[in-house]
Formats: C-alpha cells, structure tokens, sequence
C-alpha cells in the first residue's frame, strides 16, 4: 500500500513514492550538470591530445632512449611541460638523482603528483606547478640542471613555444655543459595542390551568394591535419625549410629563402611541413605525411590566392620564424 501524504489546504495530497521520484530526478539532472560543467572546464584545460601522446608508443620509447643515453649518476634533470610526469619518471628509472617537473596548468600537475606518488618516485620526482619561466633556483630548483627534457613541440615545431622556453632555460636554468633532449631539428615542406584541404580555411561562394569576406576570419598561419583524410598533390620534392639546434643556435626568431623544385605542373593550394626532430644520436622522432603512427599530424598553411605553377619552375618562399609560429611568405 502506497503512503498518502497530505499537502497544504488548496493541493492535493501527492504519494510519497512519487515525491521521492522528483527528488530523485531533481539529484540526477543536478549530478549530470555538474558532470557536464566539470567536462566542459576539463576540456578547455586540457587538451585531448595528451591522451593520443601518451598512448603514442614509439614516441614515449624514443624519449626513454634518449634519456637513458644522456643519464649518468647524480645528474639533475628539468622536465619542462611534465604533462602526466611520464618522462620525469622515466629519468628516474633511468638513475637521475632528481628530477624538476615543471607544469603550468594545475589540474595536470596535480594529476601529476599523484602519478609519480603512486608509481613510487616521489622521492626523486617533484611536480612544481609552474612555467619553466617563472621557476626559481632558490625556491623550485636545489641546482641548475645538468639534463634539459621537454616535448612542447606541436605539428609545425614550434607552435608550443619551445623557442623562447629554451631561450629563457639555456641562460637561467641549464647547468653549464648540460644538454638538451631534443638537440635539434629541421622542418621539411613542400608545395601542394589540394582543393579540399584549401577549402579547410578558405571560402568563396555558397549556392550562389558570395561569402568570401568570411576569409577574415581565416587562419593566415598553419593548422594541424592529417594528410592522409584528404586528398592532395605534391607539386614539389620536400626540403628543408629550416633547421635549429636546441643547444648552440639562438634561437631567435629569424627569416630565410626557400627554393621549392617544381615537378609537376598544378594550382599551388598550400604547403604542408612536418619535422625531423633529433632526441640523441641516431634517435629521432618524425610527423611525415603517411606515417599514421604518431601522434602528431602534420602541418598546413593554405595560400589565400592559389596560382598556378609549372613543372621545370623553382619557386621561392620566404620562411618566417617567429616564437610561436613558422610562415611561408609568396613574393
């Protein structure tokens, strides 16, 4: 037999299983609220790429090779952008005395912590919730580093700020004498005929009504992508476009020429590059299209106003390399 509850003069008595019903309703929808709030500032922190980086394999095992090949006993290694702490922790496993783990956003180095806690090297291992930039000796470093480790490379190099990050920790954090992981790198490009990729960023008409002043809103820089979802051209041989050491180079941003070899004949939609990025010797890492191995996709800057090329042609670009981004300037 079901309760009856009376309510106040004026409404009718309503079952108390069908009040505790709505109660129940009500704590669901305000779960899934928070649920979805929660979701939505998690994603807006933290990038899902980080899932796709650490379950790239051959990624995490170059690191750990070349780690093991720099490590000797009692050095002291930074991880600058920790991200889950997988490679501090292989530094340790590998016979650094102490490891720096830097990480500025602080869901991620709270995460962080408990990683290495429960991994049982947190008696090496110390997550510090800050910038590489804003680290100090005295308070977050017990000395300068002998071991230099990070991977905030996106698709086109340098998009992440490894050049002004390594700038700032070559002359402030970096022990004299100490070394980097990754040494260096080139960047590969080459010239593209694709109008499905073009129309990734750019736009004219739609069922006859000119949209082509959306194009402000294009990206006038590179995007990520996965060469291999879209069907394109190569209308030159790759070259390299630019080449840096970690280590000795400046770092500072720069601009030279590029000559591309035209080979075949075509509309010039955009030029795609990806990297060769060197962790040790004979260790590398690479994002060239085809490779669906990585994690990473490869990079795209669409030319706004395609024009046509001919086989026989060298065509000369301009590189720009700036702190966060490369650019392919037409003349």
């Amino acid at each position: 037999m079901i309760e009856t509850v009376t309510e106040e003069v004026g409404r009718p008595a309503q079952p108390a299983l069908a009040r505790g019903a709505r109660h129940s309703d009500a704590a669901t929808a305000s779960a899934e609220r928070e649920l979805h709030e929660r979701d939505r500032h998690i994603r807006s922190t933290v990038a899902r790429w980080h899932f796709a980086m650490l379950n790239d394999g051959e990624r995490s095992a170059s690191y750990e090779l070349a780690l093991a090949t720099f490590l000797r006993p009692n050095m002291h290694v930074l991880d600058i952008g920790c991200g889950s702490g997988l490679l501090s922790m292989l530094a340790a496993k590998h016979g650094a005395s102490h490891v720096t783990a830097c990480e500025v956003v602080p869901e991620i180095a709270e995460v962080a912590r408990h990683i290495v806690r429960s991994n049982g090297f947190a008696d090496r291992v110390v997550v510090v919730p800050k910038s590489s930039t804003s680290l100090s000796l005295a308070a977050d470093l017990p000395r300068r580093a002998d071991l230099l480790v990070t991977e905030i490379v996106d698709c086109g190099l340098v998009g992440e700020g490894i050049m002004p990050t390594l700038r700032h920790a070559r002359e402030h954090l970096l022990a004299e004498g100490g070394s980097i992981i990754p040494r260096a790198a080139t960047i590969y490009a080459a010239l593209i005929e694709s109008v499905p990729i073009h129309e990734l960023n750019l736009v004219g008409a739609s069922r006859g009504i000119d949209v082509r002043q959306f194009n402000q809103l294009s990206s006038q820089l590179y995007f990520p992508l996965r060469s291999h979802t879209w069907p394109y051209a190569f209308l030159s041989p790759a070259v390299a476009a630019f080449e840096v050491n970690f280590l000795t180079d400046s770092l500072e941003p720069t601009t030279r020429e590029v000559s591309f070899a035209v080979k075949q004949s075509g509309k010039c939609h955009a030029v795609m590059f990806w990297f060769d990025l060197e962790l040790a010797p004979g260790v590398s890492l690479r994002n060239q299209p085809g490779d669906h191995k990585t994690h990473w996709m490869q990079a795209v800057q669409c030319i706004e106003n395609p024009f046509h090329v001919r086989a026989g042609e060298t065509l000369t670009l301009t590189v720009l390399q700036t702190d966060s981004a490369l650019r392919f300037i037409t003349h």
